[in-house]
């Protein structure tokens, strides 16, 4: 008892030394600080971790100095992560006393999973070399600020055929039967040599809504003939895939991430063997340019323990999250990126390549820069996303009920801003990821007033903010434009599946978002997008512009609302509606203002009335109130940047991706 005492009587003393704001306790952080400090505004703490460890021993105790919260105060600067910061149960705050990690008074606290890369030396012309002590592959580098791309090819390379066989036996944990696939890509020697780590190398292509991303482990050489062998056993389950999955080995490919390539201003090469990172100058100085190669696999992990063990009530707010690292995906050694819609990744080979059969139970998303599991009330306030790697920002993937993703600024992404549920929750508690007590419904969540430029960067096929099965979620108020695919997705589950309509899905608003100039690269989706049965989901208010398909309940979409909303396209064969098969039913289309009264049903029990059409005629104020009403609120409009920020690619200037695209 007597030691109760001691320690309590400790704490109320570190209570009293951290700032005190209305029975909040402040904990300060500074990169220039000391984890043996005291944590108040004139001895900050020097990490993050520090801080939550000082939350964690107030929280013990029940301290009653933090009953309105603990906020973590970030000072000015860059926090340098090597891995992700984790949030445990043990993490949590209360409803009334939230943890809040927090920058104020517009302190630009920096949240990096990045190293400076110092030290250049000249090799030849223009090419530059400087140690970096890392043992992956390197996919992203930041030169002042600007992403600059992986070395490749200027155009795109055609390929010859596929080569050789790889055998599945059947019993493997990533297969779900046996069968054979092809062990490699033929191409032209006159266009591809071999090179001298092939294990780096990527061969990517595009397939009308679809990207795969195929991971090199060798080249041979056989007369005029470049075969590259692929990763294996990731090459067989990308290369097997059906219907848009499928890659076409004489059509063209990106070849990229190798030494032999780096021929042109701004690409870069990172040689793990010898850890030396190569640079093709841009016109930077190299004294004294500022260089960041990302890391930490990740930024921030919360993640309970099961649906019963949870973390909650964490806030993050005024932060900026940039220079994560991902390194594509993993199965058994073997990496890649073999899209079959949206995030939905293919992980298990199968034989035919048909996924539905498996439940998705083969199917995965991509891990998050903030990966979200087992978690309740978490909240993303007026933050800013900046050169994130992953291919999806923030990710509320399993089990995440009554969070916030709102008034948070997103630019410069390889993937997507949010992502919400996860295929496997076709069925709860059954999934080959989340087992029984784990797996569970993402729902009463929001993600709201959020701007997103320049996302999908390289991984195409992700729209800028997608969810899977989810129940009583609110995608609303965002400014979603230039997307290489669609804006808004919703819903998983085909009708041509052979299997039952999954009945997670429910209550879905997709509503007062302003989205356009989307399918910029790929095809066959919608500026807003849905799919399989969700009762109760209503789609309206929305100002949808210039895309080929504005709304789209795709194969198996029921019991859904679309009303009011604006679609103004700039093409009289751009569909404002899209329900292409009879296996689309019980939809109520009513009061929806178009341009251009083009559209497509084929549904079954389908209702469309009072559309207001138009041509070269102004809208009506009706739907000029809509538009208005459209995007970002007043409250958080201060997030929307004075000029639209400028279009970013990670390919040569005059690179054309529909050139890798069949």
């Amino acid at each position: 008892m007597k030691q109760f005492y001691a320690k309590l009587f400790l704490v109320l003393v570190f209570s009293l030394l951290l700032g005190l704001t209305a029975s909040a306790v402040d904990i300060w952080v500074s990169p220039g600080g000391n984890d043996t400090n005291s944590g108040t505004e004139k001895k900050p703490l020097a990490t993050i971790q520090k801080g939550l460890a000082k939350a964690r021993e107030l929280r013990k105790v029940n301290d009653p100095l933090i009953k309105n919260g603990i906020y973590i105060v970030l000072k000015e600067g860059d926090y340098l992560l090597k891995e992700p910061i984790v949030f445990t149960p043990e993490d949590s705050g209360t409803k009334e006393s939230p943890t809040v990690i927090v920058a104020r008074n517009n302190t630009k606290a920096i949240i990096s999973g990045g190293v400076p890369v110092t030290g250049w030396e000249l090799v030849e012309g223009k090419i530059y070399k400087a140690r970096l002590n890392r043992e992956s592959k390197l996919r992203s580098l930041f030169v002042n600020g600007e992403r600059k791309r992986m070395a490749g090819t200027d155009i795109p390379v055609n390929g010859l055929g596929n080569w050789g066989s790889f055998k599945i036996e059947g019993d493997e944990p990533w297969a779900f039967g046996a069968g054979s696939a092809i062990d490699g890509i033929k191409f032209s020697s006159e266009d591809i040599q071999s090179m001298k780590n092939p294990e780096d190398v990527e061969l990517v292509q595009f397939n009308i809504w679809t990207e795969k991303i195929l991971c090199a482990r060798a080249f041979d050489q056989i007369g005029d003939t470049t075969i590259v062998k692929l990763q294996q056993p990731y090459g067989a389950i990308a290369t097997t895939m059906a219907w848009a999955g499928k890659i076409n080995y004489n059509k063209k490919f990106v070849i990229r991430n190798a030494y032999e390539l780096l021929d042109s201003p701004g690409e870069f090469y990172f040689d793990k063997n010898t850890n030396w990172l190569y640079y093709y100058s841009d016109g930077e100085n190299m004294n004294t340019a500022k260089v960041i190669a990302p890391v930490s696999e990740g930024l921030i992990v919360i993640k309970g323990s099961s649906t019963n063990s949870k973390v909650k009530n964490i806030r993050f707010e005024r932060i900026t999250f940039s220079n994560d690292h991902w390194p594509l995906m993993e199965v058994a050694g073997s990496s890649g990126f073999a899209g079959i819609q949206s995030l939905g990744l293919a992980v298990k080979y199968i034989p035919g390549g048909n996924w539905h059969h498996t439940e998705y139970n083969s199917t995965d998303v991509p891990r998050g820069a903030i990966q979200v599991e087992n978690a309740e009330n978490i909240e993303f306030i007026r933050n800013w996303f900046e050169g994130i790697s992953s291919a999806i920002a923030i990710n509320l993937v399993n089990d995440v009920k009554n969070s916030k993703v709102e008034g948070n600024y997103f630019h410069d992404l390889l993937g997507n801003a949010v992502n919400l549920g996860h295929p496997q929750h076709y069925k709860i508690g059954d999934g080959a990821i989340y087992g029984e007590n784990v797996e569970g419904l993402c729902e009463n969540n929001t993600v709201a007033n959020n701007y997103l430029r320049n996302s999908s960067l390289d991984f195409r096929q992700a729209e800028g903010i997608t969810s899977f099965f989810v129940a009583n979620t609110k995608i609303e108020h965002n400014d979603i434009a230039r997307t290489p695919y669609g804006a808004i997705t919703c819903g998983w589950w085909w009708g041509n599946a052979d299997i039952p309509p999954s009945s997670v899905a429910k209550n879905n608003s997709i509503s007062y978002n302003k989205a356009g100039n989307t399918h910029q690269v790929l095809d066959d989706g919608g500026i807003i997008y849905l799919l399989g049965e969700q009762p109760g989901t209503r789609v309206e208010d929305n100002y949808v512009f210039n895309g080929p398909r504005c709304i789209y309940p795709d194969d198996g979409s029921a019991y859904l609302t679309i009303t009011r909303n604006v679609v103004d396209n700039n093409s009289y064969k751009w569909m404002w509606l899209h329900l292409w098969t009879k296996r689309c039913h019980d939809i109520e289309a009513s009061e929806n203002y178009v341009k251009n009264n083009l559209l497509m049903n084929n549904g079954t029990d389908i209702v469309i009335e009072n559309t207001h059409a138009f041509r070269e005629d102004e809208f009506p104020d009706n739907a000029l109130k809509i538009i208005e009403n459209a995007g970002i609120e007043d409250e958080f409009k201060a997030i929307i940047p004075e000029v639209e920020p400028a279009v970013i690619s990670i390919h040569p200037k005059d690179f054309k991706e529909r050139d890798v695209f069949h």
